[in-house]
Parts: structure tokens; sequence; C-alpha cells
């Protein structure tokens, strides 16, 4: 069951020019791959839908938001101090997968978000991430993956790390022999779709897939975040936001 909460923002920090970690107090524990919808209390009608942030991370009642400015409203999230009251909705949605062997993490861009916290939760005995930025400016919260695992980064440019995209960096090291029991990926969809294309190659590796979509209510009554896959016609906020690749690509 969500809970739906006035709650109190306890940091707010830009990690670089359009990329900012939100840190509000939130008792209740999430699950990896969940999200919540935030929206402010100061009676304003503009922007009127709440956003959907993926979990970043949760620690001792402190829930942790990476948000990329994109409009209006995450612009205005940006610019709110610690002290200001904000409503989180939450947490909602399912979760990605656990396996006790080797789990890939793939991201693109924001996409990275939600595979922290699914990483610090899982019990794998290995765990190495593919993150993906457009160029050095754009990398963000580096720092935080290598806690938990190997980073291997990739930039479009090639300014920082290895030049092309999270698939390739995927791709050699399969090629290479290491091979996961698990892949997590979210991202843009078309690099999901590169991820699944090469891991589809190993029949033995799951896919798992955290989709991004528009939602206005979180929990699938107005039916805003519809998307149609291979498997069928989803709602990315009741039937996710993740997803067995099978089933959607």
């Amino acid at each position: 069951m969500s809970i739906n909460l006035v709650t109190e923002i306890v940091a707010n920090r830009l990690l670089n020019s359009d990329t900012f970690l939100m840190e509000v107090k939130f008792a209740d524990e999430p699950v990896p791959g969940q999200f919540v919808m935030l929206s402010m209390v100061d009676g304003r009608t503009d922007p009127y839908l709440p956003r959907p942030i993926s979990v970043f991370d949760w620690n001792d009642g402190v829930l942790s938001l990476l948000i990329k400015v994109v409009g209006r409203g995450t612009e205005l999230l940006s610019k709110m101090k610690a002290g200001e009251k904000i409503r989180v909705v939450g947490h909602l949605g399912n979760s990605f997968p656990d396996t006790e062997g080797t789990v890939f993490y793939v991201g693109g861009g924001i996409g990275v978000a939600p595979l922290l916290y699914t990483a610090k939760r899982s019990k794998a005995g290995k765990k190495v991430f593919f993150l993906g930025f457009k160029n050095d400016e754009a990398v963000i919260a580096q720092e935080f993956f290598e806690k938990y695992g190997k980073v291997v980064l990739c930039t479009d440019d090639g300014s920082c790390g290895m030049k092309g995209y999270p698939h390739n960096a995927l791709e050699k090291m399969l090629e290479k022999g290491e091979i996961p029991g698990l892949i997590c990926t979210c991202g843009p969809e078309i690099m999901m779709e590169s991820v699944h294309k090469v891991a589809s190659k190993h029949s033995n590796i799951q896919i798992y897939h955290s989709l991004e979509a528009r939602m206005g209510c979180g929990i699938g009554a107005c039916l805003g975040c519809r998307v149609e896959t291979k498997g069928g016609i989803y709602l990315v906020c009741k039937d996710g936001p993740v997803f067995n690749g099978k089933d959607i690509f």
C-alpha cells in the first residue's frame, strides 16, 4: 500500500548543470526498482501533475532521488531548499529480481537512477555497472556506484571513459566470456533495446528493463503511461516499471 505524505526536504544539491540530488524524510523502506510521485504543497496549479521519480537510494528513513531538469516541474523541484515541505506518494511499482551470482547493471543518462539502490540491496557476488552519458560534463553519480562494484563508464564522444554506448561495452565483456545471470537496465528505449539484442544471444541471461513514461497518477487510473510493446499494451506504473525483456522487445 502506497503512502501519501507531506514531508521535509533534508538536502537538495546540484550534481551538474541539469541534474540534482534531493533527499527527503521517508520512513517506509522501498524495494529496488520502485518510484515515487513528487509534488509541491504550496497550492500552485502550475504545474498541475506530480512527477514520477525513481528511487535512487534509501537509508535510515531518508529517501534519495536523482532528478534531471527536463521541464517546468523538475526545474521548480531543483530550486527547493532543505527544510521546505514536499508531497511524496509511494513507493510505487514492482521491483527488479535478484540473484546470488553475477549481475550487470546497464544505465543511460538519468536512467542510471534506479540501478544504485537495486545494486545496494542485491545479494549478488559480483556487480558490474555500464553507465553511459553524452560527454564528460553529463557524467553523474559515478562515485556512488563505485561503492558497490566495478564501473565501466561510456561517453558518446569519448571525453570520459570508453567511447561508445553501454551496449558496446557490454558486448565486449560478454565476448570475453564474462556472462552474468541477470542484467538490469534503465535508460533511453533505443539503448535498452540494444542491450536486449546483445544479451539475448546468451540464453541463460535474464534481462529486465525499467521503462520510463509520463505519468499523471502513478496507480493506473489515468492511463497516461500506456505503452505498446511486443507483448501487448501495458501501464508502466501499474504493470511495471520493471518488465522482463522477453515481454517487451
